[in-house]
């Protein structure tokens, strides 16, 4: 509703309000005494006070005029016979113009109080996410100097010192630039998605074999699952509509976290439960210390003193929740920590990729 039309409906509310006082006085007048029906009309100008200053003066004016010629001896002119009518007159009057005056201001004081409010949101809101910028930085800084310094430090060594190592020396500086190197890849990687996700994101969805999804997760991962046993419980049938690249980032998180804060064998299981798909990643370590719980999942908890920033099981909830999905953790019943996502098995979005190239990538087996 526009402005003016508001105002003009705030003073029609005025003179009905007054006027359905008046025939409302009309018909017990001879039940009730002057002064009640002055209250009646000191109700409707508080009333009309709420809509502002014109419209409350407006039903203080008519108050007083219709008070005046209806009610007061004698009836039906502006005269006023005797001084007890006057005063009451009079009192009506001053009543009449405080209450537009004190309710005028308590609802500028709201109106004051409420853009206060909204600046102390607004000054708590950027408080809030200055402490998570530099909590963020922090976090993030410490997780990209250690690898940046080791990298540094054993290129140096190879381009400074490279006549006097030895062969088995140099493969060693060489893993560690590259181990290093592909712990930075997945600290900017989790960054990279938790940004996108955070921002709104709207996931793509192809329907993907999840035997495709983890077979591409283990080889990313590789270097850093080594020797440890992997065991898979996958139906080679099992479809879920998802977008590929973010769920991959999904398993990597999920198997970096097993690998540094669990114990081998890492499992991977993965079901269909009705309208839904489950998948399963269980450690065999020491399971989820019972003061975090789903506490992990938050931004920067880590369940032991393992390197990381606290980032990549936050951005394992927020890709799950983009899809639509969920996600929780639970002591294992034999030991360790069991991470269960579950997915809908549909999405009316969902397409059949035409050329799937995780298809291409072989999925890793147990190792024994």
């Amino acid at each position: 509703m526009l402005p003016e039309a508001r105002r003009a409906g705030a003073y029609g509310r005025a003179v009905f309000s007054i006027a359905a006082v008046t025939a409302l006085g009309m018909v017990v007048v001879p039940y009730v005494t002057i002064a009640d029906i002055a209250m009646l009309y000191l109700v409707a100008i508080a009333v009309a006070s709420f809509a502002g200053r014109g419209p409350s003066l407006v039903a203080a004016s008519l108050s007083v005029a219709t008070f005046d010629f209806c009610f007061v001896p004698p009836r039906f002119t502006f005269a006023v016979a005797e001084l007890q009518n006057l005063t009451t007159f009079i009192v009506m009057v001053a009543a009449g113009l405080a209450i537009s005056a004190l309710t005028t201001r308590l609802r500028r004081q709201e109106r004051d109080a409420m853009r206060f409010a909204e600046q102390a949101r607004e000054a708590a809101l950027r408080a809030r996410t200055e402490e998570m910028r530099n909590a963020l930085l922090s976090a993030v800084s410490h997780d990209l100097r250690t690898p940046l310094a080791v990298i540094t430090g054993a290129a140096t060594t190879l381009r400074d010192d490279a006549d006097r190592l030895s062969p088995g020396a140099r493969d060693e500086l060489l893993s560690s630039i590259v181990d290093d190197a592909r712990r930075l890849e997945r600290v900017l990687g989790n960054l990279l998605q938790l940004t996108r996700v955070e921002s709104g994101l709207v996931p793509s969805r192809e329907l993907i074999p999840i035997e495709e999804l983890v077979g591409a997760a283990l080889t990313r991962m590789e270097d850093a699952i080594g020797d440890r046993r992997i065991q898979l419980d996958i139906p080679a049938d099992l479809v879920v509509p998802v977008d590929p690249v973010l769920f991959e980032q999904v398993l990597i998180n999920l198997i970096d976290n097993a690998i540094k804060h669990g114990a081998p064998p890492i499992e991977l299981r993965a079901r269909s439960d009705g309208a839904a798909v489950v998948l399963d990643v269980l450690d065999h370590g020491g399971g989820v210390p019972a003061e975090l719980g789903p506490r992990l999942f938050d931004k920067f908890v880590r369940a032991s003193t393992a390197p990381g920033a606290g980032l990549g099981l936050a951005v394992v909830r927020a890709i799950v929740e983009a899809h639509g999905g969920k996600i929780d953790v639970a002591s294992a019943a034999g030991g360790g920590a069991r991470f269960r996502v579950e997915l809908p098995a549909e999405h009316p979005a969902a397409t059949r990729p035409a050329v799937d190239e995780l298809a291409s990538l072989p999925v890793r087996k147990a190792v024994s």
